[in-house]
């Protein structure tokens, strides 16, 4: 505060700044703030963001606060967040470094700040070229503009998203790859794939803008007419599910909706079906993706997501087909029809799990802080 004096350098906190915290960010911050060796300090712009179902336990391990200010929740994944606030609780913290995450005026006003008090600080974001709102919106590519070029370092999940910060003028060898991954842990025995109660399941928000719901179902409409109606289960919510639940049932199509998850059911929902379809239609990344794979369940999905291009496709690890119903209903009974090529795909999944994991993500912020030296 001020008129006290400064802390010793080594005991200056970490401090991030991120809109609101969830399942996995409490992992890796509790994980993080022990692997530092300095305090670790993390102010939300918000204390949950209202499309967000999830409970999450308090914070464990490290600082936490929400600051105040304005905030705008526009939709399932699009928050604005002005909080002014952020400024004099940088200047009393005097921390040692500052993590952004992703981008609003309140991490602009971080970055304004940081530079002021001659604190380095770091940008992290999952966005990718082909989401980005900066390619459209002046107002979008100002404040990645104001905040990118002058970050000591970078955070990305993927290559598209070192890719957009290079495109701010973050250059690509400052950037360290921390992936994103499931805030749980699979049961120690997996269920047998070919012993599982369920032939497929959805698992994300039942809306079609996104995560494509509506040609999941139309997809599971065209397997039946071929004659196979899979046994099938949807784990999530939204405004599709009634219309989902409806047409399912008029094709003859058993199948099981369990709402919105907690974490610890979502592991078994996950452990329960043989097949996962992943038809997004534009997702940064896809944590479902690195759920599925780390509970023994094969993965058909669309191309529209940086899990289905950098892991899946890259590594052998599922099947990603352009997104056309026919072709859907063809590939999903053709995989579960072969047990020997969806056991090839899970050996690949289990080698790759290690570089997608929350080890690999402390790792990398732990690299780009001491990059800084």
């Amino acid at each position: 505060m001020p008129g006290e004096p400064d802390l010793p350098a080594a005991e200056r906190p970490v401090v991030v700044v991120t809109g609101a915290l969830a399942p996995y960010t409490q992992v890796l911050y509790r994980a993080l703030a022990a692997a530092l060796g300095r305090p670790l300090t993390v102010l939300a712009c918000a204390g949950k963001e209202p499309a967000r179902q999830w409970e999450l336990a308090a914070a464990d391990g490290y600082g936490f606060s929400v600051l105040p200010g304005l905030r705008w929740h526009r939709d399932a994944v699009r928050n604005l967040y002005v909080n002014p606030s952020i400024v004099p609780r940088l200047a009393s913290l005097r921390p040692a470094a500052v993590i952004l995450n992703d981008f609003s005026p309140t991490m602009a006003m971080a970055a304004l700040a940081a530079r002021v008090l001659r604190i380095p600080y770091a940008i992290r974001t999952d966005g990718v070229p082909e989401t980005d709102p900066g390619a459209r919106s002046p107002a979008h590519r100002a404040l990645r503009r104001a905040i990118v070029p002058g970050a000591a370092f970078g955070l990305a999940p993927s290559e598209g998203s070192r890719t957009l910060l290079a495109a701010y003028g973050l250059a690509p060898e400052r950037v360290f790859r921390a992936p994103l991954f499931p805030a749980w842990t699979p049961a120690p025995r997996l269920p047998d794939p070919e012993a599982r109660p369920y032939d497929v399941l959805f698992c994300g928000i039942l809306n079609e803008e996104v995560k494509g719901a509506r040609f999941f179902t139309d997809v599971m409409r065209a397997c039946a007419a071929a004659g196979r109606p899979l046994r099938v289960r949807v784990a999530g919510d939204g405004p599709l599910r009634a219309e989902m639940a409806a047409r399912l049932a008029e094709a003859g199509i058993p199948a099981r909706f369990d709402g919105y998850l907690a974490q610890a059911p979502l592991a078994e929902a996950h452990a329960s079906a043989r097949l996962m379809l992943f038809p997004s239609r534009g997702d940064v990344w896809g944590i479902v993706v690195n759920e599925a794979l780390q509970s023994g369940t094969s993965v058909l999905a669309s191309p529209h997501s940086g899990a289905a291009r950098e892991w899946l496709e890259a590594r052998g690890c599922g099947t990603v087909r352009p997104m056309e119903v026919e072709d859907w209903a063809r590939t999903t009974l053709a995989l579960l029809d072969d047990p020997g090529r969806r056991a090839r795909e899970r050996e690949a999944a289990e080698r790759s799990l290690p570089d997608f994991s929350l080890n690999r993500a402390v790792e990398a912020y732990r690299e780009g802080l001491a990059s800084m030296r």
